[in-house]
Order: structure tokens, then C-alpha cells, then sequence
């Protein structure tokens, strides 16, 4: 099967919410832990739902004192979101060429579809992503189960092996893989650390830019 679409995350994948992300998880680790917690055991929380990420950073597992950290969360989230979301370069150019080719486009996200929504329009690519969002809301199971990107891959009409799996966590990955889609491709701006991926998943492309995605499908579609 030739490749016809693309399943992208979106938190690290496409845009850069790093910043905002460690802002509000420490923001709200100060209010209910009165502590600091590393950055990088958030970072590697990311691609998560929010509240696993909450409660594998605090060892938290009450539900009713995650449930709090989670409305405390998304209340500085949605308050901070505007101001410092960024696009990463040549996201909107990369999804544009893509679009032109004839390659629907959507995305697999552990945050809520409204918010996703919100950041695609801030960074004007609503118009290249056609296909639609899959949600934390829309799925019983999330990454790195293949649920969520089997649903992507059902959303946009395609069989998962129609479809190139695009993320910055393993959890995006390993979803990926699973559902069976033709390739894992990591981005190379991904703030996970190597070492956090080895032993979970080994991507089967890296990739520099959004636009390098025509090439690999040129390839892949050739060895069908």
C-alpha cells in the first residue's frame, strides 16, 4: 500500500510547548508539593495524559488529589497557552508541501481536542491539518497502546499501514508500531534524551524538518 497519510503528535512534534509545559507542571507541583521537581522527569512524562504524567512525577495516586492538580494545571495552562506557544521552523512550510502532494494530515494527541484546536490555530495550521485530531477524549486507551493511532489512521479513511507515525516520545512510537503503521519517524528536535528511548522503541527514521517526510514516503512508496 502506497503511504497517504500522516498521524503527527502534536506537543513537541509540531509545536514547541515545552516552555509552557514545565512552566504550569512546576507552577502546580509548588502549589500542592511546596517542591521543586527536575526537569527532565517532566519532560519524560510528556506524550502522556496528564493525569499519569501528574502522578508518575509526584507518586500521587489518590484520583480526588490528581483531579486538583489537574484543574489547578489547566487553569495556568489555558491562561499562559497564547503567549508561548511557538511553532517549530518550517512546521507550517513542511505541512503545506505535504498537503500539496496529496497527503492527508492529522493529529494524535493526549491533550483534549479543544485544546489542541486552540494551538493549531495559533500557529495557523488548522487549514494543512484536514484530517482531524484524536484527543485524550476520543480514545479509551492512550499512547503508547495502538488505540489513539489507529484511530488517526481510521479518521483520515487509511489502513495504519497507509500511514507514517511522526511523534517526539517513544509513547508516539510505540503507539504507532503497534497500531502497524509503514514507519516510526522521530523528530529530531525531540527534548527526550537518548537514553530514554533506548530499550523502548528504535524509530525507524529521524528526521530534521517536517519537509523531510516527502522523501521518506518517495522511498517507502517506491519499495511497495
Amino acid at each position: 500500500m502506497a503511504i497517504r497519510g500522516i498521524l503527527y503528535d502534536f506537543d513537541g512534534t509540531l509545536a514547541n510547548t515545552t516552555p509552557l509545559i514545565l512552566a504550569t507542571f512546576q507552577k502546580t507541583l509548588e502549589h500542592f508539593l511546596d517542591q521543586p521537581v527536575e526537569q527532565q522527569a517532566i519532560i519524560n512524562t510528556f506524550g502522556l495524559p496528564l493525569r499519569q504524567g501528574l502522578s508518575v512525577v509526584t507518586g500521587i495516586t489518590d484520583p480526588d488529589r490528581i483531579e486538583e492538580m489537574v484543574q489547578y494545571y489547566r487553569h495556568y495552562n489555558i491562561k499562559w497557552h497564547d503567549q508561548m506557544i511557538e511553532p517549530f521552523p518550517g512546521v507550517a512550510e513542511g505541512c503545506q508541501k505535504l498537503q500539496e502532494k496529496g497527503i492527508a494530515q492529522a493529529i494524535v494527541t493526549s491533550k483534549f481536542k479543544a485544546t489542541c484546536q486552540r494551538g493549531l490555530d495559533c500557529l495557523g495550521l488548522s487549514s494543512y491539518i484536514d484530517g482531524g485530531i484524536i484527543g485524550a477524549q476520543e480514545c479509551q486507551a492512550h499512547k503508547p497502546d495502538p488505540e489513539p493511532m489507529a484511530s488517526g489512521a481510521a479518521l483520515l479513511g487509511l489502513a495504519p499501514e497507509e500511514c507514517l507515525c511522526v511523534g517526539d516520545s517513544p509513547y508516539d512510537l510505540l503507539s504507532g508500531r503497534a497500531a502497524g503503521c509503514r514507519a516510526t519517524v522521530k523528530v529530531g528536535w525531540s527534548s527526550f534524551k537518548q537514553d530514554f528511548f533506548d530499550g523502548k522503541i528504535h524509530p525507524d527514521y529521524v528526521i530534521g524538518q517536517v519537509s523531510d517526510l516527502l522523501s521518506i514516503i518517495d522511498e517507502l512508496n517506491q519499495k511497495r
